[in-house]
């Protein structure tokens, strides 16, 4: 890190991953606040969900809210014995590039994958590919988090589509004063720059906040990341001041 960037105050996620970073930061006696990772949890279906795993032709659409989703969703489908081929006949709507970059891992095709991961930005991309008049009549099935807020199913069903929520995982909160302390310091302006390095971080973070949008309770915080794929993925989770960085300079911040 350069002299200059010591003026500012960074957060970034404390996983082994970001070892390497956290020590370069430290020693160049840069203000840095490590936030602990969000930790995961697959949830057992019960005998109506595994039904669906074991039939999901019976579906038009399976749609992923995020990297975590797509995860559990083959790993459950492999304990299930359920063939990939199957998805051949069903479309796919993945939540940005980095879902579908994961779906293309397991040779899955995502067909709509919206630029942003807002629930209108996402209805209005389904709708684009499918038509206003299409979309009545259709079975979505919609795979993400246990927790989070579910915007998108619900303006589907104002469309007379059918959809079937199925929470495959969880989040395992921390202590949550721990929590509500590293969250008062984001929203207090308390630092300057977050450092994210991977797509999990950005779930990790919308985690913390629950009910509200990070990109917009934290719009005066600069979102720095190490790769074009970060870069995009920030983007899709409606961050404006995204940055790329190495690790002696910011080399562009837009």
């Amino acid at each position: 890190m350069t002299d200059a960037g010591n003026d500012k105050t960074y957060a970034i996620f404390d996983t082994a991953a970001n070892r390497k970073t956290i020590e370069t930061l430290e020693k160049s006696g840069a203000k840095l606040f490590k936030f602990p990772m969000s930790e995961t949890e697959k949830i057992e279906l019960n005998e109506t969900e595994t039904a669906y795993f074991t039939n999901l032709t019976r579906f038009d659409w399976l749609i992923f809210a995020d990297v975590y989703a797509v995860d559990y969703f083959l790993e459950t489908l492999e304990s299930n014995a359920v063939d990939f081929y199957d998805l051949d006949d069903v479309r796919v709507c993945a939540f940005g590039e980095t879902v579908s970059d994961r779906l293309r891992f397991a040779s899955v095709h995502a067909d709509v994958i919206p630029a942003k991961t807002s629930a209108p930005e996402v209805c209005a991309a389904l709708l684009n590919y499918i038509g206003e008049a299409q979309i009545g009549g259709l079975k979505f099935l919609y795979l993400g988090d246990e927790a989070s807020e579910n915007d998108l199913t619900k303006v589907l069903r104002t469309k007379n589509a059918e959809v079937v929520e199925m929470p495959i995982y969880r989040m395992i909160a921390g202590a949550s004063s721990e929590l509500i302390k590293l969250k008062t310091l984001l929203k207090g302006g308390a630092v300057d720059e977050f450092i994210l390095t991977a797509p999990t971080d950005l779930i990790a973070l919308k985690n913390y906040f629950k009910t509200e949008i990070p990109a917009a309770a934290l719009a005066e915080i600069v979102i720095s990341v190490f790769d074009g794929v970060m870069f995009q993925a920030a983007k899709e989770y409606g961050w404006r001041r995204v940055g790329l960085i190495q690790p002696d300079k910011i080399v562009k911040v837009a």
